[in-house]
């Protein structure tokens, strides 16, 4: 396997390792520690200003952001209002021309017309185009 000729034949059986016996040493005895107080730092006075106005600002922003959505969720309840009204004012045009182009036409021109006794010269009749 190896090229180089350095490789060593490993046994395939591993030989148990031996430890050496470990008297064990008879412990001193040893005199409860006080565990050391915990000891708190005291707060300076510009600490405590500087958690105060932090305070502070972070209810004001909550504040802010809580506003904020109340007032985009009433622009978009008022932005649906005034599209359903664009819609509605929409159809009303839309009917209201349908009505329109229903009168101006031309069989009903000519009903209207022989009713009352007119009669029409298609001779004397332009048609002009914009």
């Amino acid at each position: 396997m190896a090229q180089n000729s350095l490789a060593e034949a490993v046994p395939l059986i591993q030989e148990p390792v031996r430890r050496p016996k470990v008297q064990p040493q008879p412990t001193p005895q040893q005199q409860p520690q006080q565990s050391p107080r915990k000891r708190w730092l005291p707060v300076s006075k510009f600490e405590k200003c500087l958690m105060t106005v932090c305070g502070l600002i972070l209810a004001v922003l909550m504040v802010s952001v809580v506003s904020a959505k109340i007032a985009m969720s009433n622009a978009q309840h008022e932005l649906q209002s005034v599209n359903n009204q664009v819609t509605t004012y929409t159809n009303r045009n839309t009917n209201t021309q349908q009505e329109i182009n229903e009168l101006q036409s031309r069989t009903r021109l000519d009903k209207i017309a022989k009713k009352q006794g007119l009669t029409l010269e298609n001779a004397r009749i332009r048609n002009v185009n914009k």
